[in-house]
């Protein structure tokens, strides 16, 4: 039996009273949460900083951490899937797994418990087998041609029932609105209740949809793709596509970066529940801008966390999330931003059963979180 004590304690919903003591036995089991009264101080660790549940990392690309460096910042989201297409595929297998595990390892050492991993290769399997992450993996089709549906959902299948096959909790997503025809989005969703979908990502995507304009236009003639079929919808790119996923009840929109106040009364009038994926150092590494943040916070829809990729950040830290949001929106409460990280998480990957908050039956991890000049750092206590 372990008595844990801080300078403060978050339970994944809020602060908890000063003399808060969590009792927790070996495994980091939640026995209960107790009072300093009910507890022999001389058995009592205390901890200067923030106790909260384990980070819940909602999007990653695992299988991307190969590329850590290798693509340029700031160079804007077509360049940088350009730069993707180029690089990805110039390691070996063996390489790809390597570092996929060391990034694994990486960020269960970051007190990062459960991640939300977008797969388009059966890579990260043997990794996530072994890890002490929980993941869900998201199983990512592409096809703006709608001809293609059909077998793009064949291959999807086969991908997803290689996880299922170990064990492994999957879902089949769609890429991007961009990237995924109509047809190829009902499909999807009606494959099952949770879905997951890049989201207004840059200026290039709402040129796409609002005009057949912008960037996006140089993407499809690099890898030669005709454009026939499809026609501009004169409405931002979330308003184009979410009653496409209409049988999804459970969407996570991530990135959100060109996100504005129609599209978020658009999103709050949806009848599936929405979380924003928020991934701030991921935005600023390709785009060099953020989400409104503050808008999306005064929404009635749930924000949660990620990291993105390696190719498109300089680590999967959750804590380093945490401070970029900080300090570009010092006003945010804190204890919001550690319930984006935690509890919103765990509800968002449909796992608050079992992580996100500090409940007596609950092995949810426990990190510290440690206040420094520059912003905060972790520690995992269990």
């Amino acid at each position: 039996m372990n008595y844990l004590s801080a300078t403060s304690i978050h339970n994944g919903h809020r602060f908890l009273s000063d003399d808060t003591v969590i009792a927790v036995n070996e495994k980091g089991q939640i026995l209960d949460l107790l009072t300093q009264k009910e507890v022999d101080p001389t058995q009592v660790k205390h901890y200067e900083g923030i106790l909260c549940p384990g980070f819940i990392n909602a999007h990653c690309h695992l299988e991307l951490s190969h590329l850590l460096h290798k693509i340029p910042e700031h160079t804007g989201l077509v360049n940088f899937a350009l730069g993707i297409m180029k690089t990805r595929n110039d390691f070996t297998t063996d390489d790809i797994k390597g570092f996929a595990h060391e990034a694994d390892k990486t960020m269960a050492e970051n007190g990062i418990v459960a991640v939300g991993d977008i797969c388009n290769t059966d890579h990260t399997l043997a990794v996530k087998q072994q890890s002490a992450i929980y993941y869900h993996s998201f199983i990512e089709l592409i096809s703006l041609n709608p001809a293609r549906a059909g077998q793009v959902m064949e291959d999807g299948r086969k991908l997803k029932a290689s996880f299922e096959a170990h064990k492994l909790a999957a879902t089949l997503v769609p890429h991007a609105p961009y990237s995924v025809s109509y047809d190829l989005m009902q499909q999807i969703a009606g494959e099952g209740k949770m879905t997951s979908i890049h989201n207004q990502e840059c200026k290039a995507e709402s040129d796409f949809f609002m005009n057949k304009t912008g960037d996006f236009l140089k993407l499809y003639e690099t890898i030669g793709l005709t454009l026939d079929f499809f026609e501009p919808t004169h409405k931002s790119s979330l308003q184009s596509y979410l009653p496409f996923l209409s049988k999804a009840e459970h969407v996570l929109l991530v990135h959100n970066t060109l996100t504005n106040h129609d599209d978020i009364r658009f999103a709050e009038e949806s009848k599936q529940t929405l979380y924003w994926c928020l991934c701030p150092n991921a935005n600023l590494y390709i785009e060099k801008n953020l989400p409104d943040i503050q808008s999306l916070y005064e929404s009635k829809i749930p924000i949660c966390l990620g990291t993105d990729s390696l190719a498109s950040n300089h680590g999967l830290s959750i804590v380093s999330e945490i401070n970029t949001i900080s300090h570009h929106y010092p006003k945010m409460p804190l204890e919001s931003i550690i319930g984006w990280a935690t509890h919103n998480g765990a509800l968002a990957l449909g796992i608050g059963d079992r992580f996100g908050t500090l409940e007596k039956g609950k092995n949810p991890g426990i990190n510290l979180l440690m206040k420094h000049d520059a912003g905060y750092s972790v520690q995992k206590v269990f």
